[in-house]
């Protein structure tokens, strides 16, 4: 791959539609290429702040379970609706994987956190690069629901853990071009000593 060719990769990818997703997302072996590209990340002190979980379709239900029981144990007196957009919410984009963040303290490392959540966020966008270039669309989504405590240990997260975010992955027939890019007049400046 050219230089161009990667500038052009990094530039076409967008975030997909969740509701045009279709089948296929990636197969086994594409998804460890795509995994294997967040261990690139930068990572201060080799830490690994961040791992992935992926969500099997036979696990997709009890997932809408547990944001159901969010919205029940959060809202006084959710509508069956609600309920049942809340399950939705799980069944969405072929594979579903959740970036989990592994945060180290204060006590185990001087590297701060934020450090850490940079690490995270590059690693999660290493794995979307790679799947725009195997083909497929992707979608970071998150939500109020799966910061709650319930979903916290519904996923079985340490306590020294933190959801981060979904990555959903598959196929979208026509990718509509990103909106509201910023140029790169926009971003960078020169720093002028004082």
């Amino acid at each position: 791959m050219t230089a161009d060719q990667l500038i052009e990769l990094i530039s076409s990818r967008t975030s997909a539609s969740l509701k045009r997703m279709e089948a296929p997302g990636p197969s086994a072996e594409e998804l460890k290429a795509i995994v294997e590209a967040a261990a690139a990340a930068p990572d201060h002190g080799r830490l690994h702040p961040f791992r992935i979980l992926e969500i099997p379709s036979d696990a997709r239900n009890a997932l809408g379970d547990l944001f159901a029981q969010v919205i029940q144990e959060t809202h006084e007196d959710p509508t069956e609706e609600a309920l049942t957009s809340a399950r939705e919410k799980a069944q969405r984009g072929p594979v579903l994987l959740v970036m989990v963040g592994c945060f180290h303290g204060n006590d185990e490392t001087r590297i701060p956190q934020y450090e850490q959540m940079l690490s995270a966020g590059a690693a999660m966008q290493s794995m979307v690069l790679v799947a725009h270039a195997l083909g497929y669309a992707s979608r970071i989504t998150s939500g109020e629901s799966a910061r709650a405590e319930t979903f916290h240990k519904g996923l079985g997260l340490a306590k020294n853990e933190e959801f981060l975010c979904f990555i959903s992955l598959g196929k979208v027939a026509d990718a509509k071009p990103a909106k509201g890019r910023q140029e790169a007049q926009e971003i960078l400046s020169t720093w002028v000593p004082t």
